[in-house]
């Protein structure tokens, strides 16, 4: 809705890429206060924007293959119940049966190997990655750090979905996200085999041409 109304003011195309947010939640700011919110940075951001050369425009789009978890069912069922009665007591007899009837029709499943796709992109001296799940921020900032690129943007819920992909310490932490469900059944350690293949690609953009020098604003 923000970069609706920021195309509407600018008269320009806007597309909102969400980050890797699989872990992170707001309970605390209204629908308007977040658009309101992001609108002001992405007009703030507008105003100082100065042009860049792109030197290099190039995407690669890599199969990426995992498999579903196999899982403990009764730690699956206990971890869920404990949840759920401390945290949602009003709720918690509709929510875990929910959890228990999807753990069964994945049951069968388990350790089948699924395939979906990692894509990377290049604008000049900017980098995106598409990302096909619900991606935790810690992965996100880990490809962001390891990554060739000055300005490197995660996509996640890119050309797939594969539901949430947890880090391995997020898997231990807990909660709804890395509970087994057909929202979050990969293996653990999916989302770091990501990362690792993200910045490999990343890497192979990056050395194509030689890094342009900073614009100086106003210039």
């Amino acid at each position: 809705m923000a970069a609706q109304e920021v195309e509407a003011a600018q008269s320009g195309v806007v597309t909102f890429l969400e980050g890797a947010s699989g872990s992170t939640h707001n309970l605390d700011l209204t629908g308007d206060e977040c658009i309101t919110h992001i609108r002001g940075a992405l007009e703030e951001g507008l105003g100082r924007a100065v042009d860049r050369p792109v030197a290099s425009l190039r995407a690669l789009k890599r199969p990426f293959s995992f498999r579903v978890r196999t899982f403990d069912e009764a730690a699956e069922e206990a971890a869920v119940t404990r949840y759920c009665r401390k945290y949602a007591p009003g709720y918690s007899e509709v929510i875990i049966p929910v959890f228990r009837q999807m753990r069964s029709e994945l049951a069968p499943m388990q350790g089948q190997e699924r395939q979906t796709w990692v894509q990377v992109m290049r604008i000049g001296e900017v980098a995106l990655v598409g990302v096909p799940a619900e991606y935790f921020t810690q992965l996100g900032l880990d490809i962001k750090n390891r990554s060739p690129f000055r300005h490197t943007l995660i996509a996640e819920l890119a050309n797939d979905w594969i539901g949430y992909l947890p880090n391995l310490e997020g898997h231990k932490l807990g909660g709804y996200q890395v509970w087994t469900g057909h929202h979050s059944y990969a293996e653990p350690g999916t989302g770091e085999r990501i990362a690792d293949l993200a910045v490999l690609m990343l890497k192979e953009l990056a050395p194509e041409v030689p890094k342009a020098p900073e614009p100086t604003p106003g210039k």
